[in-house]
């Protein structure tokens, strides 16, 4: 697949956008053109006045300037002069009839140069700020919509050095994981958002455009008081809409998801408030970045215990909300049980299920939006003997969450197994070495993960999600058994490309 300099080309910029009128529609889809870069050096030779003579428009020149790029367009220009045609051109340029014809000549002429002496070498990939140009392969319209279901990941930056098994021809979506937003609406300049922009971001969203998964950035806020705090703010709310969508555009990915954690119930003022928020950010969003895509996570008991989340209300003004079907257990557990059962509490085996959850959440929003996040971890509890619902021992004593990874490579020889009949999720037990007592650890397993899959399917749901990617570290089994469940994405469609910036 083609990367960010495999074909010499100029970029376009949405600083020098320049609409054109519909006497030029069809040049534009020819050229697939929707913005043109200009440089500062071209408007002071004066070539860029007769493209605005044309199209009659008003450009601001201040904030187009890329004098990085002036002996480019010197190099450009000397060409087009040493050129017989040049002269014949200016003599012309007056003629009314010629100046349509004139402006096709142009944009041609300017590519045919720009493709025969223009080398990669000369392009500094740290000055180009549009996400919008033709040069890197992108996922944003029919390659990922054409897939029946919804294959989303989130990768937290600390997992990056743990990717490398992620198929992507199943991944539709990989969520960046993550920046936190503070409750002024200022994006939180701190570790995950460095990672955002440094070395390993790029080349992680270049394999993922490259091979057709979309790319979205992932905004927190976990703190209670925060949000509120941000809630109650306008000019807070359009803070971070305005600084996500621009940090999204300059990236050149394709969308955002929001993960506002709030505990316990705020009430239907603030339920609103955050409504109205992921509603005027998904208008946002749509507006400046074309097919990009707004998600919003939201905890599963989101119905059954009111939270900051009305989902009927955020169904209808985003692209989709992603349920976190996780953390019906913890490790404070006063029982050892499944982080994620699927069944048991209409038995009355459990105090919610995923199942029970989804039942809920239906009754509010069409089944296609919901996807169905599943973990790709469990907590590991100290019991006195192993069984479901045993009765674990303190959880300041050593209970603890562990990855797919973890639980799957821990086995040692006297390590047993079990089967959570209701809540269909695996459990492995074995004597700890330093207490020599008994720990028991819950992980949704390839079994469990298929029963999952076939769970949302026959429910219709729009598709599954994984938290997190990374957590199965090195392994395959479980990138083959979604690729059995919902097979391979279509990508080879792709029908818009993005560039990645490196430095921004």
């Amino acid at each position: 697949m083609p990367v960010l300099d495999s074909h010499p080309r100029f970029w376009y910029t949405s600083h020098a956008q320049i609409s054109l009128k519909n006497l030029f529609k069809k040049l534009q889809e020819i050229l697939l053109l929707k913005k043109i870069l200009l440089f500062n050096h071209i408007f002071q030779k004066g070539v860029v006045e007769i493209l605005m003579n044309i199209l009659n428009t008003d450009l601001d020149i201040d904030r187009c300037k890329k004098n990085n790029l002036k002996s480019l367009a010197d190099k450009f220009l000397g060409r087009i002069k040493q050129n017989p045609f040049f002269s014949i051109i200016q003599e012309r340029l007056n003629t009314p009839e010629n100046k349509k014809k004139l402006f096709v000549f142009a944009i041609g002429l300017f590519y045919l140069f720009s493709a025969l002496f223009m080398e990669p070498s000369s392009y500094n990939k740290a000055s180009i700020i549009s996400p919008l140009a033709p040069s890197f392969n992108s996922i944003t319209s029919t390659a990922v919509d054409d897939n029946k279901y919804e294959v989303f990941g989130f990768a937290p930056y600390w997992n990056f050095t743990k990717l490398d098994n992620i198929d992507y021809s199943v991944l539709t979506t990989l969520a960046y994981f993550d920046i936190p937003v503070a409750a002024d609406g200022n994006l939180i300049q701190g570790d995950g958002y460095y990672a955002f922009k440094g070395d390993k971001a790029t080349e992680l969203f270049k394999k993922a455009h490259n091979n057709g998964t979309r790319v979205v950035l992932t905004i927190t806020q976990m703190n209670n008081y925060d949000i509120e705090a941000f809630l109650n703010s306008d000019t807070a709310q359009k803070r971070a809409i305005d600084q996500t969508t621009e940090l999204v555009k300059k990236r050149g990915i394709d969308g955002v998801n929001i993960d506002f954690e709030y505990t316990g119930d705020p009430g239907q003022e603030y339920r609103n408030k955050f409504s109205t928020f992921v509603a005027d950010f998904t208008k946002k969003m749509h507006k400046e970045v074309p097919n990009s895509k707004v998600t919003v996570s939201v905890y599963a008991s989101a119905i059954k215990e009111p939270k900051v989340y009305d989902i009927q209300s955020l169904s209808k003004n985003s692209d989709g909300i992603f349920m976190m079907a996780y953390d019906f257990a913890t490790a404070s557990s006063d029982s050892a049980m499944p982080t994620s059962p699927l069944y048991g509490h209409k038995e009355g085996e459990y105090w919610y299920d995923v199942s029970s959850a989804v039942e809920d959440f239906l009754k509010h929003m069409p089944s296609e939006k919901l996807i169905l996040g599943v973990p790709y971890y469990g907590y590991n509890y100290l019991v006195s003997e192993p069984g479901v619902k045993a009765q674990t021992l303190p959880y300041w004593r050593g209970s603890m969450v562990q990855t797919y990874s973890d639980v799957e490579d821990g086995n040692s020889s006297n390590a047993l197994s079990g089967w959570d009949d209701k809540g269909k999720v695996s459990w492995k037990a074995y004597i700890d070495s330093n207490s020599y007592v008994w720990r028991m650890a819950f992980v949704d397993d390839q079994k469990s993960l298929g029963i999952k899959y076939d769970f949302a399917k026959d429910k219709k749901l729009g598709g599954i999600g994984i938290w997190a990617l990374g957590f199965d570290e090195g392994k395959s089994e479980l990138w083959e058994l979604l690729k059995d469940k919902f097979g391979q994405k279509t990508s080879n469609n792709v029908a818009s490309r993005k560039v990645n910036i490196k430095n921004i």
